[in-house]
């Protein structure tokens, strides 16, 4: 860069936090240059600072908001009838933009609607929102979003695992951000979301109605409906689709299994996490039978004795949490 006034930007950009390595670097060189760079950089921070720094979530274009200083100021002076030193000029430059960016920030900060956050302890947690959407929370899972939505969309930001039933509202879409950058879009439906940190994956599950599911590496993304399942392997960059999918992911949720068409190796997976045991299925022939059952929350023994009557199964039961399927005939 080779404007002095150019180094007001940088000033700006490195009190904003959007300063890159390089610019910072250019930045560095020019302040060891003169004393009087030194103090102008001082003098504006204390502009800045007394302006007000804006948070991060508003990312203003400092080089737009820049130029338009330089115009204004340029259009102002009258070389010929008015001298102005090097460090008034530029401070003038740096208190205006200063100004600039705070009044924006201002503006943003005090009309926007006022943002709520929950967050679920050891227990799920239930909540409504202002339109009349409901969610349920999983342990440990947090939710930001206004006191009333404004606009044409209803945002949200979710970390963790939750579940929603969103109020319709055709012309008003209902977006959930995450902090990976992924984003799921709805008109009206009820579907799971879980942010998996340990896998890196982002996992969603409808229930019902439809949902645009879109990673941020993919902003396509899928668009998913009823008992379907999507999955973003970040690690790999796959996006997959399940389009029978047990839903059985929620049932921390529903209070229960269900199951439609879902071979039994799921079947008896979905069991183990659900009841939080150990079942082994002896018969190799079948883990592709296909089983269906409505929603259900009975205890693992009775779940098991059902099985056992519809496919033949002998169950044995050699220690607690443990339990054996053998035999069996896939009808």
């Amino acid at each position: 860069m080779h404007s002095n006034d150019n180094y007001i930007l940088l000033l700006s950009k490195k009190h904003s936090g959007e300063i890159s390595p390089d610019e910072q670097a250019a930045l560095d060189e020019w302040l060891a240059q003169s004393p009087e760079h030194s103090l102008l950089a001082a003098q504006m921070k204390a502009v800045w600072e007394q302006a007000g720094s804006y948070q991060k979530e508003f990312s203003p274009d400092l080089d737009a908001a820049f130029r338009q200083v330089q115009d204004r100021i340029r259009a102002e002076e009258r070389p010929p009838l008015r001298v102005v030193s090097l460090g008034s000029r530029l401070l003038r430059i740096a208190a205006a933009l200063a100004l600039i960016l705070a009044s924006v920030w201002s503006y943003r900060e005090f009309s926007a609607p006022d943002m709520m956050r929950a967050v679920a302890g050891a227990e799920t947690r239930m909540l409504s929102l202002p339109d009349g959407t409901d969610i349920w929370l999983r342990q440990n899972a947090e939710i930001a979003y206004p006191t009333h939505f404004d606009g044409n969309e209803r945002h949200v930001s979710l970390q963790g695992e939750a579940y929603f039933e969103v109020a319709h509202n055709p012309a008003r879409p209902f977006i959930v951000d995450l902090p990976n950058g992924d984003r799921v879009k709805v008109l009206g439906t009820k579907f799971g979301i879980r942010l998996d940190p340990a896998l890196n994956q982002t996992m969603v599950f409808v229930r019902s109605g439809k949902v645009h599911f879109s990673p941020k590496l993919q902003p396509n993304g899928v668009i998913l409906t009823e008992r379907q399942k999507a999955v973003y392997d970040r690690n790999s960059t796959q996006l997959t689709v399940d389009k029978y999918a047990s839903l059985n992911e929620l049932a921390w949720q529903t209070g229960g299994l269900e199951f439609v068409r879902t071979p039994m190796e799921e079947v008896v997976s979905d069991l183990e996490r659900f009841y939080k045991v150990d079942i082994t299925l002896r018969n190799t022939a079948m883990r592709a039978c296909l089983h269906t059952a409505p929603l259900t929350n009975q205890p693992i023994e009775k779940v098991l004795e059902s099985l056992a009557l519809t496919y033949q199964f002998r169950v044995e039961h050699p220690a607690p949490g443990q339990y054996v399927l053998s035999g069996g005939d896939c009808q």
